[in-house]
């Protein structure tokens, strides 16, 4: 996908995402009681005089579902699609703690189920990849529905915070993600060109147009500077920050008037008087008063500025008074925009910051199973409990499928921590020398310092802050946060401990979520762990790109049947879709391990 098509699909993608977070809202205002479709016409009627035109400020995928013919034409089809929606967040919310699902996964919800419908995107008619699977294929166009509901209601239901769906209205099999960066556009300050200016010189001289520099000691209490518009940050014996020039940049001038001369930060010479010349010549500096720091008393004896050849000297009176250190003097300058040369060019150019967009691509992949079953399960499904054969086959499917991908991606996460464990292993010990605890309230609110901590190496090594995140645990470490204070943790009170399903268990009052993961997904291997488990610490990304790991859908699960037999069905399902960690270098490796050690036995 070029950087014109990810554009078209980005701003495709932005206008449902729109419309689906306003619809949202709306939605969560009706009455469960009452009929959703009743609900909707009167709602598209309230907005709007014209039906077509009230359309209009509904997400197309919903407009798809609504008007596709054998949704329409179905009894309850319509009512089927606002309870995919019903009953897809009722899922997400007891599974995370009363939580909304995010609308990005609302969106992909939908669109996803368009697959169902004549109004699916088709995508190029020579492309081979769009042309093997559409709705047609299903037995009895009287499953649609039924599909549908359960595409939504999973789709939803299924979503945990550790994914960012991205939309995929397009059914594209590469969905773009963009990441802008900002650039220095020169060498200026401490900044050098191209150097992120939210890296890790983010809170240093480049805007701000005030430059304190080290002056260099010439001896016998004499010290210069020649100002050039570049300069690198070092670090005092004493820990403080100093400046100094770098020669090998251009010159700057800087204006009269503004000069300032310190001795450890302490100002000594300024040259603010009104017969001071400001873009030419020689600006002298009026000493101050001697100033004693500690032991010594510094006295200033004389002080100049050359606006021409941009230098300043001063010199301090050693008979008198002491010799500053060799970096305890500096000066502040204000450098001159407005200065030109003898040809009438600016001599210096702003700091300027340039946007570079890089766009990478998260590919959909197929994956495919089949299920059996004799006509006689099938018609005992129907006519005891209700339930269609097709809309089960698939559920089952989406349900293990989504919990392997989930513990694929946990897995993968863990290996990358234990990859890298200087910086991505964090260690809470119970039992720490000298310290005796009293009670398991003591002991275990020493846990928030150990991931304050591991919050803070995260967002330095993103260069990222991160906000809300979620804990991931195992059995143990479940055990440890279920035995907290009741000031510290809210348990949900949902049932844990089954095999084949993640649940939200509780929050701690810093609002953290605890998630469980059971042992069935193989991401926390305990055993050679003495009274020990573990924690994986995954932040909420405030926007999909800065998640720790993205999906989308290009073709939901979908039942194809294929019956050889005519006293059994058998049924393949396929689908195509992605869910990895972020292809942007930045974010790829965004989790923490917490390895809990000397638990005591609960």
């Amino acid at each position: 996908m070029n950087k014109d098509q990810a554009k078209q699909h980005l701003s495709v993608v932005s206008n449902e995402l729109t419309k689906t977070r306003q619809f949202m809202r709306e939605f969560a205002k009706f009455d469960a009681k009452q009929s959703d479709v009743a609900q909707f016409d009167s709602m598209i009627a309230a907005n709007s005089h014209d039906r077509e035109m009230g359309l209009q400020a509904i997400p197309e995928s919903l407009q798809k579902l609504l008007e596709a013919q054998n949704i329409a034409a179905a009894p309850a089809g319509k009512q089927a699609v606002f309870d995919g929606l019903r009953d897809g967040i009722a899922e997400y919310q007891r599974r995370n703690g009363g939580d909304m699902p995010p609308v990005e996964v609302v969106q992909s919800a939908l669109s996803a189920a368009t697959a169902f419908t004549e109004n699916a995107h088709r995508g190029d008619d020579n492309d081979p990849s769009f042309d093997s699977l559409s709705f047609s294929h299903h037995e009895a166009l009287s499953v649609v529905p039924a599909a549908v509901q359960v595409v939504i209601t999973m789709g939803i239901a299924n979503s945990l915070p550790l994914i960012s769906m991205l939309p995929n209205p397009t059914g594209s099999n590469e969905v773009p993600i963009v990441a802008g960066e900002g650039t220095a556009g020169m060498d200026m300050g401490v900044m050098r060109r191209g150097e992120l200016i939210d890296g890790e010189k983010a809170g240093l001289p480049y805007f701000d147009n005030r430059h304190l520099l080290v002056m260099e000691d010439a001896g016998e209490g004499k010290f210069t500077l020649e100002s050039h518009v570049a300069y690198t940050k070092e670090i005092r014996d004493n820990k403080t920050t100093k400046f100094v020039v770098d020669k090998d940049s251009i010159k700057a001038p800087f204006v009269g008037g503004r000069v300032s001369i310190k001795v450890r930060g302490v100002e000594v010479a300024n040259d603010n008087h009104r017969s001071h010349p400001t873009f030419g010549g020689k600006s002298t500096l009026q000493p101050l008063d001697p100033i004693t720091l500690g032991a010594d008393t510094f006295i200033v004896k004389s002080a100049v500025a050359d606006l021409d050849s941009h230098t300043v000297e001063v010199a301090f009176d050693t008979t008198d008074g002491a010799a500053p250190g060799a970096d305890e003097v500096e000066v502040e300058l204000i450098f001159d925009y407005e200065r030109k040369d003898e040809k009438g060019d600016y001599i210096l150019r702003a700091p300027s910051h340039d946007m570079a967009f890089n766009y990478y691509g998260v590919y959909a992949y197929p994956s495919r199973a089949r299920s059996t079953a004799t006509i006689d399960a099938i018609t005992q499904l129907q006519n005891e409990l209700g339930i269609n054969w097709y809309a089960a086959a698939q559920m089952l499917f989406i349900n293990k499928y989504n919990f392997e991908q989930n513990g694929r991606l946990l897995r993968g996460a863990v290996n990358q921590c234990l990859a890298n464990q200087e910086q991505h292993v964090k260690v809470f010990d119970a039992d720490i020398a000298g310290v005796t605890h009293t009670t398991l309230t003591d002991l275990y609110s020493n846990i928030r310092v150990v991931l304050g901590k591991a919050r803070t190496a995260l967002s330095t090594i993103t260069n990222t802050a991160i906000g809300q995140y979620d804990l991931y645990v195992s059995d143990r470490g479940a055990a440890f946060f279920e035995a907290m204070s009741r000031d510290e943790y809210t348990p949900t009170g949902e049932q844990y401990g089954d095999q084949y399903s993640i649940y939200r268990i509780g929050q701690l009052n810093t609002g953290v979520n605890i998630y469980y993961v059971p042992a069935s997904m193989g991401v926390f291997n305990e055993d050679e762990l003495t009274q020990g488990g573990y924690a994986l610490l995954v932040p909420r990304a405030t926007t999909p790109a800065k998640a720790p790991f993205v999906g989308t859908v290009a073709v939901p699960t979908m039942v194809l049947a294929s019956s050889a037999n005519a006293f059994e069905k058998d049924v393949a399902v396929y689908n195509r879709m992605a869910a990895e960690a972020n292809p942007i270098p930045r974010y790829r490796n965004q989790c923490m391990l917490i390895e809990l050690r000397n638990l005591p036995s609960l």
